[in-house]
């Protein structure tokens, strides 16, 4: 008999984590189905498919689905504008194993996020997810590095945009180039069209003519050597560079263009984006008053007619959400009632289990009562430790851009704050923030990498302090701030 119990129980197992590894399977081809949907911009089946991927990996508890899965919905959401929901996918994805043991989910997590709270405008929020992807990407190797480094700089160059930091946008695309360097041009085609599309742009608004040129050359060259069907904004920027430059003709020939093409593309938003392109091209310049009519009519009613389709597909991903939220109430009640089961059972021992050592409570009271001394002098030692470090957690804030910084500088510095606003009460907390890097002696470079800015810009901002503090042009900028804090406390100390 037990032989045949032993062996019912090995088949029993053996089915179970069969029947697993054919879920497993499902799930995979599931998500792997979500990422063609997404290539194909299918987005209401791509976040549907994510879904289903989701529900089947939580009934057997498959950990790299539920991690995969999450992730999957959460870049949609964002997509679609639904940033709060997509927020809690991406919390749900840490609590995985499959996060905490890969770097390259750690860092999609970032990117996700990054990406959420740019599109909310919450721009230095942003700044701080992409470092910290930054810090995750130089511990990958090989092309999963160079994708990882190519797109982080790309959202860096759109939010240093948003922030209207152009030297910071011209790094980031540069950085961009270097990397794609020794790259096989005709497979990285369009990474090379984004960046110089992107760098003729800048270059037309900074108002540099002839660099904006070279740039939308190269795109153009691009095109044509490899006789690509996709033109991402080169005409519309090269457009703007020739109406920048009072060439109207040759402006209007290449906003004609890029509406040409977005139409051979079938892209509908840029179209309209086309269009609102056109009209405001030809009234801004007193051109054509019934051409900029007609395009703005265009543009309303696509814009119009997207902006109906878009909240149509917000509402099917919500009632997507929903279904799913329902799908994990019932999962968790199923697994309530099995954990109250087993609960009773477990109670039920444990009072046996009691019962048999109640004659060992006395040593066990005793040991406890060890341990607690043993826990309060160990506190003891943590608090001192703590304050020991608060000069190390500051120095690691400050590097991380975190915005917690100041506030443990003005704890730890309290009369270098005070000295500051004697000179001006109305020194704004980014000043505060940056002469405070000062007095810890970080360097210019120090300064410009730990707050995303250029070496150039710290210059400039140290020159504006200057003349608003009147620190002579001969003094250390650095040492100037120490030597305040020091002047303060005599100060205090006279009187």
């Amino acid at each position: 008999m037990k032989k045949e119990t032993i062996f019912l129980i090995l088949l029993l197992i053996t089915l179970k984590a069969s029947a697993g590894d054919v879920r497993k399977q499902q799930v995979d081809s599931l998500l792997n189905k979500t990422r063609e949907l997404s290539n194909s911009g299918q987005l209401v089946p791509y976040i549907e498919t994510a879904i289903k991927a989701l529900n089947l990996s939580y009934e057997s508890n498959y950990d790299d689905g539920i991690a995969r899965a999450h992730s999957w919905i959460a870049e949609g959401l964002v997509h679609v504008g639904l940033f709060k929901e997509g927020l809690k996918h991406l919390d749900r994805v840490e609590t995985t194993r499959y996060y905490k043991e890969r770097i390259l989910a750690q860092s999609e997590v970032h990117r996700v996020r990054g990406r959420a709270y740019g599109e909310l405008k919450l721009y230095q929020q942003a700044l701080q997810e992409f470092r910290l992807q930054l810090g995750l990407i130089k511990h990958l190797t090989g092309e999963k590095q160079k994708k990882s480094y190519q797109f982080t700089y790309e959202n860096l160059s759109t939010v240093f945009d948003a922030l209207g930091q152009p030297d910071s946008v011209e790094k980031y695309n540069q950085l961009q180039l270097e990397i794609l360097q020794g790259t096989n041009e005709k497979n990285e085609i369009f990474r090379y069209l984004v960046v110089y599309d992107n760098l003729g742009r800048l270059y037309v608004k900074k108002g540099e003519f002839l660099k904006a040129q070279q740039y939308l050359d190269k795109a153009l060259a691009l095109v044509k050597k490899y006789n690509v069907p996709v033109v991402l904004n080169t005409y519309s920027s090269l457009a703007l560079l020739e109406e920048k430059k009072g060439n109207f003709e040759k402006a209007a020939t290449y906003y004609e263009k890029n509406l040409t093409n977005m139409r051979e593309l079938g892209s509908r938003n840029g179209i309209k984006n086309s269009y609102r392109q056109l009209a405001d091209f030809y009234r801004a310049n007193n051109l054509d008053k019934i051409k900029s009519d007609q395009y703005d009519l265009a543009f309303s009613r696509l814009n119009d007619s997207l902006e109906n389709e878009n909240r149509q597909v917000v509402d099917m991903v919500l009632s997507r959400i929903l279904k799913l939220k329902d799908h994990e109430s019932a999962t968790k009640i199923s697994k309530s009632v099995t954990i109250s089961i087993v609960s009773l059972t477990m109670l039920a021992l444990a009072i046996a289990f009691f019962v048999w050592r109640v004659g060992r409570n006395r040593k066990i009271l005793d040991k406890k009562d060890e341990v607690l001394q043993e826990t309060e002098t160990i506190n003891k030692e943590l608090t001192a430790q703590i304050g020991e470090n608060k000069f190390n957690n500051l120095i690691e804030l400050a590097k991380s851009n975190n915005p917690e910084f100041l506030t443990l500088f003005k704890e730890l510095y309290p009369e270098f704050i005070q000295a500051l606003r004697s000179f001006d009460s109305n020194l704004r907390s980014s000043e505060l923030e940056f002469c405070a890097m000062a007095f810890l002696n970080f360097s210019t470079k120090n300064i410009a990498e730990y707050t995303f800015v250029t070496v150039r810009a710290v210059q400039i901002r140290k020159n504006r302090l200057r003349k608003k503090f009147q620190i002579p042009s001969d003094a250390d900028f650095n040492n100037w701030m120490r030597e305040l804090s020091d002047v303060s406390d005599q100060a205090q100390v006279i009187g």
